[in-house]
Parts: C-alpha cells; structure tokens; sequence
C-alpha cells in the first residue's frame, strides 16, 4: 500500500498564498468517492482541527477536502468559511507537491503579497499545511493551520509531530469514510429486510471511529506539547480526558472524570473564578482562564491554562465543552522570579539604611520562596565568625542574631571559603552534614541554601535562605537565589564604600578646620599690636563664610551643593537670615562656584551689616534669583537689593571687599554694582551650566 505518512516527506518551507481562506460561501452539491462532502461537517474531524490549532498555538486551522478545483473546509477553527477555490490557496502546493509546507511569512512571497487577506485585513502570514492521501496515494486533501503572526521559526519539532499525527487520524477517519460509503451505496441497492441491519453496522463503525479518534488526538497532543484535551458533557457532567489531564491535576488515568472531581483539584482561592453549569449554557463563561491546581496525589500547587470552545446542537444549545488544558507553573515562576528580583533591585535603591535593605530584600525573597527565614552574615575568617548582620523571618520562626561559630558549621564553613554555593534539600540526607545537625535543628533548618560573598578571594559574608521543612530546591530557584544574592551583594558593598567615605570625609573636615584655626589664631598674633581690630575682624568672618563653605559641601561628599542651602549658611551665622528675603527655585552648585559665591554672598551681607540696609533696624535687603533659557543655554540671573539702610555713595578708594564683589564667579559669570542712593544693588548673571560643574 502506498504511504500515508506526511511526516515521511520532509516540510519544505516556500511562500504560497492562503486564498483559500477567501473563497465563496456556496458549496458543489456533487458526489465524489467520499461520499456528500456535507458529512464532514461534524464533530469527529472537528476535534481534530481543535486539536491542530491548540498544539501549533494557532488562531485558524482547517481540515480540507479536495472537489475538483474547490476546497471543502470539512473542518475549520477560526473562520466561518465552508468551501473554497484551490487556485493561489496555500493548500494548492501541499496538494500539487504531496509534501508539507510551512511558510514563515506569506507578505514576503510575491505569490502571496497580491491577496488582500495578506496586504489587507485581517492579515494572515503563517501557514503550515500536511497533504492527506488516499490508499492510493493520491492527495485528496490537507490538514493546515494559519496564524496572523509571522513565524520565522516555523513549526517546533513537538508542533511538527502533533500536526503530522492529527493528520495521518485524518485521513484513517477519511479512509473509514471512504469505505463506509461504499458500503452505504452497495447496501442502498440490496432488499428493504436489509436496511435495518445496514443502520446497525453503520452505527456501531462510527462508533468506533469515534473511539478510535479521540484516542489518537489524545495520545499525540499529549506527547508533542504536554497539552491534555478534555469533552465536558455538559448534560450527564462527564468529562473524557487524555492521560495528559489526569497527570496535570494529580489524579490516577481514566477515560472520564466528573465534574465535582475536576473543580475539586481547584486552589481555594480560585474556585470563584471557575464557570458554573448555567454560565457555559447561557454562553457568558469565559472560555479562556488561567487557574491554579493542587495536584491530588503530591498536593503540589501548579498553574494551569485551560482553553475550549462550545459546542452546539441544531438548535444552537451548547451541548458539550472541548478544549485542551496546559501546564503553564514554569512560565509563571519564572514571570513572578523575574517581578521579584525587580522589586529587590528598587527595595535595595530605596533603602535608606542598611538594615532596610537587608529586611525588605530578604521579605520579598522569603515570601516568593516560601521559606521560612532569609538573611545576611557578615564572615570574620581571622576569627572564625559568622555575625548575623540582619534578615527576615516568617512568623513562628526564631529570629538569629549575634555570633555563631566555624566550630558549629566547620563543614558548612569550609565549602563557603572554597567559593562554592551550599545547596541542601534535606539535613537527614548528606552524610557530612551529622556533625551539624544539632546546630541546625536548634536553629528550625531543614534545608537550606547559602550563597558565598567573596572579595579579592576571602569569604567576606554570605546569604542565606532557611526551610523549616525538607524541600527540593529546583534549577531555577537555585539560579534566583544567586541573582539575588548578586544584587545584595553590590548594594552592601555600595553601602560599605559610602560608610567609609563618610568617615574619610569627616576627618578631612577636622583636619581643615584645624587648618582654618591655626591661620585665625596667626592673625589674631600678627595684629595683636594693632589698633585697628576691624581688617582682623573682616579676615576672621570670611575665614568663617569659607568653612561655612566647606560643610556644606562635605555632608554631599564634596559634589555639589544648592544655592539656597548656601545662603542660609552664610546668613546664619552673621543672624541676618530672617532679615534677608530670600527667593528662587532650586540651584545646583559645583564645589569651586559654591566657594566663590560663599564669599560673594558673605562680603554683600557683612557690607551690608556694616554701611548698608542692615545696619538700621529698618533696613531690608533682598535676594532673589531667576533662570532662564533651556540645555546649554540656561542662565541663572541673581538680584542683590538694600532698602531703608542709610545713603549710598560709590566708595573713595577700592578695596578687597569691592574688588571680591566686583570680581563675582570669575569667568564664569559677569558682576554689575550700582550704588543707588536707595541703597547697594548687585547683578550677578553666570550660565547654570558652568555653576552645576565648576
């Protein structure tokens, strides 16, 4: 006998266009071999082609039947049409070739492009089609599925298989067909005494082709993609399931469940969403859900994608509910994994401590894993100790703190120092692990993983994560668990760089007010013998402004300050910042601009205290600044007004103080003084470019 095996004949990927999706709605009335091609139209070759498009993951697929030059889409998903021509279809080389065809983008092939469901609405690009062969191996048809996606891909090897199987079910059930035909018009021309018979054997061969069927559609779907399918009848409340349902949800394999046994395997808190009898017979139910499961007989939680469409009797009753249910926890753990390490990677950039960092990470790790304690210690190998910085325990769970030993975990300890991750799924298990088991169960360790931190080749602190019970840490929770632990590890070495900083800073500081005191107390001895106290009194204050300066800039680790921040402390120590009205939006200062204006802004304010606004008790002064301009372009303008201070006359000679004001930001910025009798007015302007970097 010829070969009907499509997967013997190698898939050729070519572009040919899918026209028989846009064909006329009329049928050929006429009688082929196969018997009145309205007899396809039922739930047999139906199942197949739902089957066809839930294991390829697409929206259309079709069973077609070839009549001459028109296609009969004996089955279909996806699209209302009945029948088609075969010219410039994408069946038409499955049937001219007799081999398959996969064609990743149909827009691509100059064949195609021209169809207006190509280039137009809806805009089909994948086809994959398998041929369908008589006894005589003649091509009669084709089994095919359509996507609206490109698939550069093609079809998976899994995919490959499950197509090639529901194809070769096809065509036994077309072949069956074909005999049963025959059979029907040799029987039409025998005696009336025999019909009863004839309806008979009809009756009990469909029958068995039915059986015959789902079995195959079964065992196939479920071996090419772990997909189980399921007929829920929604009038007895029986479901047939594969073996593929029956392991998903935990339950020995049978041909058929009830539908208290299939919602019981439900989470709890799930149950709601799943469709009541009344809600699958009024059509409103979801056809689509995504649920979890606990398995009947490990009573492990998974995640499960259950998909369907109804089907209906003449009247239009749903009658029975077929589609196929899905395995999809990995996918799901590895969506919330991935959710996880984000929310770590936010808590550890929030965190305005280190133990803040260290309890929210090891919260958001503890409760996606489920575990019951999750932590950081800090690692002394000169003193062979493990100090428990801080972490996060589930209720009930004793909360470690202080110091433990190497002697306690010499084993634990050493494979640590090697650089190696420890990974225990039960601490009755490893041998080597006996001597440790008394500290651990003091602790409530069942299991456990501990993550190495090692700097320049020393074990500096370690990551760890506590089970109360016995648990098999899988692949990808291990792999987790060190990309967390990667992201903690950088966060605390950020940490400890900033800490050390912080005292490198605050030394510096005390070194450079004692600088500061040392050059005060020389002046104080070099005019000691002066009358005039007021140069020394005038050095002593800027001396001041200038340290004023360098705090500022030292608590932002001498990287910028803002301009309001320095004019309050310039003003407060000379107690003029409440006679001063202050004004203008946020201003960043580089190190070099913020010691310039320190002295600018104190030289106007001690002038003022001394000869202007500030020396009266009615004397105002205002200073306001404004930018404008945008990018490299902006320009920051500064306005110095006394009011109500005595007159104002431009001064005889010129001094430091006149010649540091009228020097202002150096080249980078420009200075103007009036001397209005009103009082002193001053105009700085300096691009804010220059003063954020200078």
């Amino acid at each position: 006998m010829p070969s009907m095996d499509p997967a013997s004949k190698a898939p050729v990927k070519t572009v040919v266009s899918p026209d028989a999706l846009r064909l006329p709605a009329e049928r050929p009335d006429d009688l082929n071999m196969y018997g009145d091609l309205r007899a396809f139209s039922d739930l047999d070759l139906d199942d197949i082609a739902v089957a066809a498009a839930a294991v390829c993951r697409t929206p259309i697929a079709l069973v077609s039947i070839l009549d001459g030059e028109q296609l009969w889409f004996s089955a279909r998903v996806g699209t209302d049409q009945p029948s088609g021509a075969l010219a410039n279809s994408g069946c038409a080389p499955v049937i001219a070739r007799g081999v398959p065809v996969v064609i990743p983008d149909m827009l691509a092939d100059p064949e195609t492009r021209k169809n207006g469901l190509v280039c137009g609405a809806p805009g089909l690009r994948f086809y994959a089609g398998y041929p369908l062969f008589t006894v005589e191996d003649e091509v009669f048809g084709t089994l095919c599925v359509v996507d609206h996606q490109t698939r550069p891909q093609g079809l998976s090897q899994a995919e490959n298989s499950g197509l090639a199987a529901l194809a070769r079910q096809a065509m036994r059930l077309m072949e069956m067909r074909r005999e049963t035909v025959a059979q029907e018009r040799r029987l039409t021309a025998q005696q009336i005494r025999r019909e009863r018979a004839t309806r008979q054997a009809r009756q009990a061969e469909a029958e068995r082709r039915q059986t015959l069927e789902k079995y195959a559609i079964q065992q196939a779907a479920g071996a090419a993609g772990g997909v189980g399918i399921y007929e829920y009848d929604l009038t007895s409340g029986d479901i047939a399931v594969s073996p593929e349902v029956c392991r998903i949800i935990g339950l020995p394999v049978t041909d058929v469940i009830t539908a208290r046994q299939w919602v019981g395997q439900v989470h709890e808190d799930d149950k709601p969403q799943i469709p009541v009898l009344s809600q699958l017979l009024d059509g409103s139910a979801p056809l689509k859900l995504e649920y979890r499961v606990v398995r009947a007989d490990d009573q492990r939680e998974r995640w499960v994608l259950r998909q369907g469409v109804l089907d209906r009797d003449e009247a239009g009753r749903p009658v029975r509910l077929i589609g196929t249910i899905q395995d999809i926890t990995p996918e799901r753990n590895a969506t919330s994994r991935l959710t996880t390490l984000l929310a770590v990677g936010d808590a550890l950039r929030m965190a305005t401590t280190r133990r803040e960092a260290l309890t929210k990470s090891g919260q958001l790790l503890g409760q996606r894993l489920e575990v019951q304690r999750v932590g950081f210690a800090t690692v002394t190998v000169r003193d062979e100790l493990f100090t428990i910085d801080q972490g996060w325990c589930a209720p009930g769970m004793p909360v470690l703190s202080g110091e433990l030993s190497f002697k306690a975990f010499r084993r634990t300890s050493d494979l640590l120092r090697s650089g190696a991750v420890l990974i225990l799924d039960d601490l009755s298990s490893p041998s080597w692990m006996r001597e440790e088991r008394e500290a651990c169960r003091a602790m409530q360790v069942e299991a456990q993983i501990i993550v190495p931190k090692i700097d320049h080749g020393e074990l500096t602190g370690c990551l760890f994560v506590h089970s109360a019970l016995p648990r098999e840490w899988t692949l990808d929770e291990t792999s987790f668990i060190r990309a967390a632990a990667d992201r903690i590890f950088a966060a605390l070495d950020e940490w400890d760089a900033e800490t050390r900083q912080e005292i490198v800073n605050h030394e510096i500081l005390h070194r450079l007010k004692n600088t500061l005191s040392i050059v005060q107390s020389l002046a104080h001895q070099g005019f000691r013998s002066v009358d005039d106290q007021g140069p020394l009194t005038t050095f002593t204050s800027r001396l001041v402004a200038l340290s004023a300066a360098h705090d500022l800039l030292m608590r932002r680790n001498w990287q910028s300050t803002d301009l309001a921040s320095l004019v309050q402390g310039v003003l407060t120590p000379l107690g003029m910042e409440n006679r001063v009205q202050v004004s203008g939006a946020f201003l960043k200062l580089g190190p070099d601009t913020a010691t310039s204006f320190s002295m600018l802004l104190h030289e106007l304010a001690t002038n003022a205290m001394k000869y202007g606004a500030l020396s009266v008790a009615e004397g105002t002064v205002s200073l306001h600044w404004t930018t404008t301009g945008t990018g490299e372009g902006a320009v920051m303008s500064l306005q110095w007004r006394e009011a109500g201070g005595p007159q104002v006359t431009p001064p005889a000679r010129t001094g430091f103080g006149v010649r540091l004001l009228k020097a202002g930001l150096g080249r980078h910025g420009k200075t103007e003084l009036h001397y209005a009798p009103t009082g002193l007015c001053a105009d700085l302007t300096a691009p804010i470019l220059s003063l954020a970097t200078a």
